[in-house]
């Protein structure tokens, strides 16, 4: 058996010792529990082109307490090939159903139609799902990653529609939309939309569409429209009021104003109207000047009368 001198086992203990040391310090070991974290890749059976379908989240309270459930993370889909249109669909998730309580919020982010939240019920039991974006071609796969747990089925693809016929009538009923029911909060410091945006459709027609009430502090519209100040230039050609008599009789509102018809079809453009609305003011008041100046003419007349009455008056009495 060979032996080592003591002092030589130190010194090697020791520099073994230094080397763990150094390792320790500049390394991080991170262990990812597998707990409820998962990356899912979402079985499609059934999905097929000209197929509509939803992806079942987790069950949610239906009437009897329920255990946790909830999907929080991004859901991912991709359709087209490199010939053809080629699309990422993502849905970030935030939903949540325990005891007797709902809560769920849903961003999404796509080329055409978007997620929807909806409930259904599937085998029996109440489901929060999204409803997959409609396109003829269908996706090609699906994915969640982040935490989720379902007391029942858990990130299930499940078709309700193919060609427009429905399919899977005996396990999946009552499809419904739900409204999201929590808070988001979104601060931009530079955001650049290209196209329409839409708040409460999926369709916008302009590029800010709204479906629904408007709160502002403050709103100011720029438009191209001049202003019609040229009213006021003495060479500008204004109706009589015996002409605005005559209109109105015949066509039930006012010249340059649109008809209640009108605004029921087209909508109100409120720049317009409210420019329409300030050359009929300033049209009206110069209608008032000049019936003022009617009316002082007319009252300086009737002075003139009165004194010559007076003065005949005087004359009859002596």
């Amino acid at each position: 058996m060979r032996t080592y001198p003591i002092a030589k086992i130190l010194m090697v203990t020791a520099i073994c010792l230094l080397l763990l040391k150094k390792n320790a310090l500049s390394q991080t070991v991170t262990t990812l529990a597998p707990g409820d974290h998962k990356s899912i890749v979402i079985n499609m059976n059934g999905s097929n082109d000209y197929t509509r379908g939803v992806i079942l989240l987790h069950e949610m309270y239906n009437g009897v307490n329920l255990a946790n459930n909830y999907a929080i993370g991004t859901l991912t889909a991709r359709r087209g090939t490199a010939a053809s249109v080629n699309r990422i669909a993502v849905a970030e998730l935030n939903t949540s159903s325990a005891y007797q309580s709902t809560a769920a919020a849903l961003t999404s982010q796509t080329d055409g139609a978007v997620w929807k939240l909806k409930t259904c019920i599937y085998s029996g039991k109440k489901y929060l799902a999204v409803d997959v974006p409609y396109a003829a071609p269908r996706f090609e796969s699906y994915k969640f990653s982040g935490w989720t747990i379902s007391s029942g089925e858990n990130m299930l693809y499940v078709a309700y529609e193919t060609n427009g016929q429905a399919v899977n009538q005996s396990l999946i009923s009552n499809l419904a939309d739900y409204e999201g029911t929590m808070h988001s909060t979104q601060f931009l410091r530079t955001s650049n939309f290209m196209g329409n945006v839409g708040i409460g459709t999926t369709n916008p027609q302009a590029k800010l569409a709204v479906n629904g009430n408007i709160l502002a502090k403050e709103i100011k519209v720029k438009t191209d429209i001049s202003v019609p100040d040229y009213v006021f230039e003495p060479d500008y050609k204004m109706r009589s009021l015996s002409e605005i008599e005559n209109y109105v009789k015949e066509h039930k509102h006012l010249p340059e104003i649109p008809s209640a018809k009108e605004i029921g079809e087209e909508g109100l453009d409120l720049a317009a109207m409210n420019l329409a609305l300030l050359k009929k003011v300033e049209e009206q008041t110069l209608h008032l000047i000049e019936q003022q100046k009617k009316i002082d003419v007319l009252l300086s007349r009737q002075e003139t009368l009165r004194r010559e009455v007076n003065a005949l008056k005087s004359i009859l009495i002596k």
